[in-house]
């Protein structure tokens, strides 16, 4: 029997998402399997999304038995403007959590801010409230550079990321260099941070290379310019002719760069299949068939579908750029190579041509990944921030708020 750490947990979505973004992304059996991992540490769970009414249904999808009782939802059933949804969020999450102690988490740092209300709505009423700030990668680096570092943008999620994380009683990040860099930013105390590496789902086992799918290439994620997936689509032009005939290059996502990478394939005459996104449990089987799993962004967080085509067993090729690289020990679990379409013709043909080096660099990629943040290894991280979180919050309850804050 798990012990209890309070009687309920708020998990605040990302603003503007909703269970059925997450269901049409693919994102859905993954993000979810950390929740349930969790249920038995509470005595509630309630989602906050930004969805209608049909993300119950998609809640029953996930949920069901003696479990289903004690998730709830709160969504924008009435179709309310956004903004008028989150001025009535406060009440309504407060009505809704019932009695007793309450964590309140944000799912990225994007709209974080709605926690921060929802938790100062609950202690005003006297309730005792943690919570728990977390992002998957550094919002406003990706903002900055997006949108560029002068940009209006850039200063108002500065501001956000700022109010949410001083605010916050645990700021949990997916890197090292993530939680020291917000850090630095806010002026926060490292007692009250932490890391919590994305995890990886282990439910299958790895694939050797003799088990795979000869020629195929996969690449899934947002099809954006900081993903440079044309990077990839011109490397296959610089592939042997001999070589290339026996390539099969799948590329799993959408994004307003499609069209644009559709005509680019055609144009090179290469062998290139866009397929719109998948369930994650398709996604994870493709990456078990493919030989080689290829990613060329110029920016990462803690590029999950490069852990997860790691833990697979794929060989991977990553351009070496901030959060790739980190990711990849350069020729013991992957090849890091310059980010250009040259690198990465010479990196996919050498590898194609090496079953044994393949098969290699894809054992330990599995064994490192999986033995390192599979979702065993990761929950009782998470399980841990959050008994901490509360503890910050009976601690600043108790000494006060700004007292708390120096502390």
């Amino acid at each position: 029997m798990s012990e209890r750490i309070a009687d309920a947990l708020v998990l605040v979505f990302t603003y503007g998402v909703s269970l059925r973004h997450w269901q049409e992304t693919g994102m859905l059996g993954r993000e979810w399997a950390l929740y349930k991992s969790l249920l038995p540490y509470y005595g509630r769970l309630i989602l906050v999304t930004y969805g209608g009414a049909d993300d119950e249904h998609i809640l029953d999808s996930v949920v069901s038995g003696p479990d289903r009782g004690r998730v709830s939802l709160i969504c924008n059933a009435r179709g309310q403007t956004n903004a008028q949804y989150v001025t009535d969020l406060p009440a309504l999450c407060h009505a809704r959590v019932g009695p007793g102690t309450v964590i309140v988490k944000s799912n990225q740092m994007a709209g974080g801010g709605v926690a921060v209300k929802l938790v100062e709505f609950m202690r005003a009423a006297g309730r005792t409230a943690a919570l728990i700030a977390r992002g998957g990668y550094l919002w406003t680096r990706f903002v900055a550079h997006d949108e560029g570092p002068h940009s209006q943008a850039a200063h108002d999620s500065a501001a956000r990321e700022r109010f949410l994380c001083q605010a916050a009683d645990m700021v949990v990040g997916t890197t090292p260099d993530m939680v020291e860099d917000l850090s630095w930013r806010y002026g926060l105390d490292p007692l009250h941070t932490a890391v919590i590496p994305n995890y990886v789902l282990v439910d299958e086992m790895p694939r050797g290379a003799a088990g795979r799918t000869p020629g195929l290439l996969l690449y899934a994620g947002q099809l954006v310019a900081r993903k440079r997936v044309d990077v990839l689509v011109q490397a296959l032009a610089l592939i042997t002719p001999e070589v290339r005939e026996a390539i099969r290059f799948e590329i799993i996502g959408d994004g307003p760069e499609r069209a644009a990478l559709e005509r680019l394939a055609a144009s090179l005459k290469v062998p290139v299949v866009f397929r719109s996104r998948v369930p994650h449990h398709d996604l994870l089987a493709r990456m078990r068939e493919c030989e080689l799993y290829i990613q060329a962004s110029e920016l990462e967080g803690h590029p999950k579908t490069v852990l997860e085509a790691m833990a697979s067993g794929a060989a991977v090729v990553v351009a070496d750029a901030p959060g790739l690289g980190d990711a990849v020990t350069h020729g013991v679990t992957g090849l890091r190579v310059t980010p250009d379409a040259r690198s990465f013709a010479h990196a996919i043909e050498e590898l194609l041509n090496d079953q044994e080096w393949r098969d290699m660099m894809g054992s330990a990629a599995a064994q490192a990944t999986r033995s390192s943040l599979g979702l065993d290894t990761i929950l009782p991280m998470e399980v841990a921030v959050h008994r901490r979180a509360l503890e910050q919050a009976r601690r600043r309850a108790a000494m006060g708020e700004g007292e708390a804050r120096v502390a």
